[in-house]
């Protein structure tokens, strides 16, 4: 039995900070997910082909898809023991903590649950290593399968069945058992927004485990500070707190904060921030400046690079805005008057 649930506050797609995130679209095997538009937004909508793999779940970066069956299992592990997990497929094992399927746990996930065997090893019993189930890649580009091997051991087990879809609802049996049907998991208001924390995850499984190959691949951008004109739009739309803007002018990135959402790169009119493959994991500034009142209008602004190297005490003084409405206002003078 599975309950998966979604939290619109941590979602990419939905308000205040509607992206184009269709990475859990894109992850489902019969494409039985989707969004659909109502007057507060958007929510996802899962139809009668979805059979309950939960790799949307492991891939939605912002942890807004959450699954009472990995919390469950997420909580109940203790620590330094031998952690052993099978698919419903795998009947004739005994000993195994079982997950419908084994492909709702993301790189994220298999290393925090190695991290959280060692010294023990994480056993992952698959049957026939997936061949011809429905949740799989083809062999030849199963990348999950390529990540799983990095962190955990396989072990291929009888397919005592055929896949069945997960039940979604208790069943009669249940009820006169008093069984209820899973909730998915309570979250707090405190963490109800979005944040890298499989990324976090990650690294923190790696950093325990002193093993660099099992660190997640981080983003990282670099800034054209010729183009950039400082006026913060890409601290400002960053749903995450990786792109940060100080009283002082500077702009930082903290690439572990990061979930490569791209709305920075696409809210700079002057496209001046370019996303590169990062190497490291600290704090970098990206940009330093020094706060100044506008003459103008009083608020304060940075003056960037290229203003600063010119001897301009008008450009010195009065921020972006302020020059724009002065330059319309005069383009408007000399169409009137000549």
């Amino acid at each position: 039995m599975i309950s998966l649930g979604w939290v619109a506050s941590r979602c990419l797609q939905a308000p205040p900070h509607p992206l184009a995130c269709s990475r859990c679209l894109d992850a489902c095997p019969t494409e039985a997910l989707a969004f659909q538009e109502h007057d507060d937004g958007v929510s996802p909508l899962a139809s009668d082909a979805c059979h309950g793999c939960a790799q949307c779940v492991a891939a939605c970066p912002s942890e807004a898809l959450v699954s009472a069956e990995i919390d469950a299992l997420m909580t109940g592990q203790a620590q330094g023991e031998p952690i052993g997990l099978g698919c419903h497929r795998v009947t004739d094992q005994k000993d195994l903590t079982r997950l419908h399927c084994l492909r709702a746990l993301g790189p994220d996930l298999l290393a925090w649950l190695t991290a959280r065997a060692a010294p023990g090893a994480v056993t992952l019993m698959l049957p026939a290593s997936c061949r011809d189930c429905e949740a799989a890649e083809p062999a030849e580009q199963d990348g999950w399968l390529e990540q799983a091997q990095t962190f955990c051991h396989i072990s291929e087990a009888n397919a005592g069945e055929d896949y069945r879809a997960a039940r979604t609802a208790v069943s009669r049996r249940d009820l006169l058992r008093g069984r209820p049907a899973p909730r998915p998991p309570a979250i707090a208001a405190e963490d109800a927004a979005p944040k890298a924390r499989r990324v976090q995850r990650q690294q923190a499984a790696a950093e325990a485990l002193k093993e660099t190959r099992a660190a997640p691949a981080l983003p990282g951008l670099s800034l054209d500070a010729d183009a950039c004109r400082a006026h913060g739009v890409c601290a400002r739309v960053c749903p995450t707190e990786a792109l940060q803007e100080t009283q002082e002018g500077d702009l930082n990135f903290d690439p572990l904060a990061c979930l490569d959402c791209g709305h920075c790169l696409s809210a700079c009119p002057e496209g001046a921030l370019t996303r590169t493959e990062g190497s490291q994991t600290a704090a970098v500034t990206l940009r330093q400046g020094q706060r100044i009142d506008c003459r103008s209008c009083g608020r304060p602004f940075t003056p960037v690079d290229g203003e600063l190297r010119r001897d301009a005490a008008e450009t010195l003084s009065t921020c972006p805005a302020c020059r724009r409405e002065a330059a319309l206002m005069e383009e408007s003078f000399h169409e009137l008057f000549g």
